[in-house]
């Protein structure tokens, strides 16, 4: 390996290190804010300092992007444990009049 192809992968490795340490910081405010703020974080732009606010911008879309993803786990989870539900009550009404006097006296 050459001296260049030596340079140039190092800085291809130092490129991708930077991509990974600006992901995972860029991860860690989202978290923050939402943790701190919540699901109804406001965004608040300064047309006096534009890199601040494309900053404040991207964290702001995170933010509501987790909020979409809780509300719609939220959904799917009471949809599946809504349909649990209804498929325990029908094992047990298939059962038989003792298993459903049995289930009912026992967790009823």
């Amino acid at each position: 390996m050459t001296a260049s192809n030596l340079i140039v992968t190092m800085g291809w490795d130092g490129l991708k290190l930077a991509v990974i340490l600006t992901v995972v910081l860029y991860t860690g405010m989202v978290f923050m804010m939402y943790s701190t703020e919540g699901p109804l974080y406001r965004l608040k732009l300064d047309p006096t300092r534009p890199a601040r606010s494309v900053e404040l911008l991207a964290v702001w879309l995170g933010v509501r992007t987790i909020a979409a993803a809780a509300h719609a786990a939220r959904a799917v989870y009471d949809t599946l444990a809504e349909t649990s539900a209804d498929v325990g009550e029908w094992f047990i009404r298939r059962q038989g009049p003792d298993a459903e006097a049995k289930f009912h006296s026992r967790f009823l």
